[in-house]
């Protein structure tokens, strides 16, 4: 149903005339829009024009372009000018899965067959254009009059990253053990979410029930759903899918060609992938298949710590989510899971020009973000930091009540430090990166790949001792760690 404009919604955005809304998420509001030849069109106008906003559209942007245009909304145009960036993309005439699923019950025979061979083939295509989803649901496969699309990437998802940035994006019931134990989305999950979506569409259930999060999680990790109203070639593919170790769940392109080729025999496990797009084989100390993103590294021990600081995360984003306090991307005004008839992208119009879409948003978000920080390779230790720091640390997660050891060895004129994690579970390392210089305070990034829990470090000096800081920003920045450091 069309909402109409509210007083404060603009009139045009560029050449295209806004008609009503079709949603609002946390990303923005998608309106439906006509262009000057009455042609239908959704466009997506972001909620933040900061130049982080900019950068991610021009990489989501970038990420699109190569995504084949049959599988999902096709972006028509972007502007990254003005106050707040848009997006105009493709508009698609049809329910969603979730509202055909709830108006008329479960599919079965010809109809689940072809939504199963056209989302998986769907997913194979974005996913060769090293796309991850993060969020593959119900609501977010369309079933246009020529086919089902796969929609909501989420502008605000950049390659490689994770929770809203994080693993964490997402519906309980469609998230993978990975993602809850706190790795970030990749091309496993996006099986694994799929999967669970096809379940849905031939029960109208959700595989691991839509009760409390803490129950579903449970299930996710634990449980296996019923598959017995899958024909029995269906079941075989999807129980693949579903596998708890992602290690063994097939790749999109292997569902894709069993569900046409009967005779190409059981499916195979897919190599292992970690966010992004690269393929990454296990060695010693990586993350182990199906355990928490921070392990350790030499004697493969579970990293508790980490499972419960992903678990405690994905549980407060969710119920925060339930309560209203974070929509997810496209769910309309009082309704549940209704989806926005448009790409996660819905893009907006670029002023006429000869550059493409992408080009004009990644030059205008570059030049953005260029004057609001200096160039990374400019960041230098400063000499008051340098040494190394020790101490005990505590988090404000309450399934972690025993806090870690941390160390950070800093050296100056240097752009990266040390940094390690000890508790009696857990040991983990990585090489922090310098992101911002003050002159009390240092700013690092604490990436993912090595599989430990993505963050922001911030560093502290005064009266001889280092306050440490850990949030979980990029994200939803619920959870802090944080202690004092002395040189030791």
């Amino acid at each position: 149903m069309l909402i109409p404009l509210t007083p404060d919604d603009p009139l045009e955005l560029g050449e295209f005339r806004l008609a009503g809304r079709l949603g609002e998420g946390s990303q923005g509001v998608v309106y439906l829009a006509h262009d000057r030849m009455g042609r239908p069109v959704a466009v997506k106008l972001l909620s933040s024009g900061d130049p982080e906003t900019r950068a991610r559209l021009a990489r989501e942007l970038s990420a699109m372009e190569s995504v084949a245009s049959f599988c999902t909304a096709a972006v028509l145009s972007a502007s990254a000018e003005g106050r707040r960036p848009y997006v105009v993309s493709e508009y698609i005439e049809g329910p969603s899965l979730h509202e055909r699923v709830r108006d008329r019950g479960p599919l079965s025979g010809g109809e689940l067959e072809r939504l199963f061979v056209g989302t998986a083939t769907a997913l194979a295509a974005i996913h060769a254009a090293g796309v991850v989803h993060r969020d593959f649901k119900p609501s977010n496969v369309l079933l246009g009059p020529d086919g089902p699309r796969v929609v909501d990437f989420g502008i605000a998802r950049a390659e490689g990253t994770s929770t809203m940035t994080s693993g964490l994006v997402g519906t309980p019931a469609y998230l993978s053990p990975e993602q809850i134990g706190g790795s970030a989305a990749s091309f496993a999950s996006d099986v694994f979410a799929w999967a669970a979506t096809m379940v849905f569409a031939a029960s109208a259930r959700a595989p691991f029930g839509a009760d409390t999060v803490p129950a579903v999680l449970h299930r996710v990790l634990h449980a296996e759903p019923d598959l017995s109203v899958l024909p029995p070639r269906l079941r075989d593919v999807v129980a693949a899918a579903l596998a708890k170790d992602p290690s063994v769940r097939p790749t999109a392109r292997t569902l894709m060609v069993a569900l046409v080729d009967p005779q190409a025999g059981p499916v195979s496990p897919a190599p292992l992938f970690r966010g992004g797009s690269a393929p990454a084989s296990p060695g010693p100390g990586d993350t182990d298949p199906g355990r928490a993103a921070m392990t350790t590294r030499g004697g493969g021990r579970r990293g508790r710590r980490t499972l419960v600081v992903g678990s405690a995360l994905a549980v407060a984003a969710l119920a925060a989510d339930a309560v209203g306090v974070v929509n997810l991307p496209g769910l309309r005004p009082g309704q549940d899971e209704r989806p926005t008839p448009t790409s996660s992208t819905g893009s907006v119009t670029a002023p006429p020009s000869t550059k493409s879409p992408t080009a004009t948003a990644t030059a205008t978000a570059t030049s953005a973000a260029s004057a609001s920080s200096s160039p990374a390779g400019e960041l230098k230790i400063p000499a008051a930091f340098a040494g190394r720091w020790s101490g005990h640390t505590t988090t404000t997660n309450p399934m972690d009540p025993d806090g870690a050891e941390n160390t950070v060895e800093i050296r100056a004129g240097a752009a990266s430090a040390s940094w390690t994690e000890k508790d009696a579970q857990v040991d983990c390392e990585e090489e922090i990166r310098l992101t911002k210089v003050e002159k009390s305070k240092l700013t690092f990034a604490l990436t993912q790949d090595s599989g430990c829990v993505a963050g922001t470090i911030e560093l502290t000096l005064g009266d001889g001792v280092l306050r440490y800081l850990w949030r979980d920003v990029p994200g939803l920045g619920l959870v802090e760690q944080s202690g004092d450091l002395r040189r030791s």
